[in-house]
């Protein structure tokens, strides 16, 4: 209800017809839902990042309040993530399908389409169903390099029940950039992308 009076009242001073999606549009909406709070980044101490992953929980879960589709509810995750957390260079998912991973929503470069279970950063953490740090992909046997600047990795899996859903994967162009604090926020917020979705 609130997102609709949003989209109108946004479409209204766009120039808008209300209904129709832009922009402008998304903005607006987005600045309403996270109640004007501007997203910064913030030091990395473990102090600061449990503060942030807090506040990122709350946050996402006004953003895909009231959204059901994995699709919409990723594209936004991957958006909010990407722009809330510092030194990133890459942030989004890959979908189990058949025997790999597929593409999802994602911020940043473009990136490979799909992955083998157990290739790479991303297939590791499917094939092992764990969260995967990697403080220097350039020593990970078999990674996988979309993007040069790339130098640490995080992959988190998206589980239902037993069923692997996809990945979580954010790139980082400094090294050891991941630890267990950004692991443990990251998988919260996983589990918030998860529970508001129903496939």
């Amino acid at each position: 209800m609130k997102v609709a009076a949003c989209e109108f009242s946004v479409a209204r001073s766009a120039g808008l017809r209300p209904g129709l999606f832009s922009a402008a549009i998304f903005d607006g909406c987005l600045s309403f839902i996270l109640k004007g709070r501007e997203l910064k980044k913030v030091p990395t101490d473990s102090k600061s990042k449990t503060q942030l992953y807090y506040q990122l929980a709350s946050q996402l879960s006004s953003l895909l309040a009231g959204e059901r589709d994995l699709i919409a509810n990723a594209a936004n995750f991957s958006a909010l993530v990407y722009h809330s957390l510092p030194d990133l260079n890459w942030a989004g998912f890959y979908f189990a399908k058949n025997d790999g991973l597929v593409l999802g929503p994602f911020q940043g470069q473009p990136a490979c389409m799909r992955i083998k279970i157990g290739q790479g950063v991303c297939g590791a953490g499917a094939a092992t169903c764990d969260t995967v740090i990697v403080p220097n992909v350039h020593e990970f046997p078999g990674h996988i390099a979309c993007d040069s600047a790339s130098n640490s990795e995080i992959v988190v899996p998206l589980l239902k029940g037993e069923k692997l859903i996809g990945v979580l994967d954010l790139d980082s162009p400094v090294l050891s950039r991941f630890d267990r604090e950004d692991a443990k926020g990251l998988e919260q917020l996983v589990k918030i992308l998860l529970s508001s979705v129903t496939s």
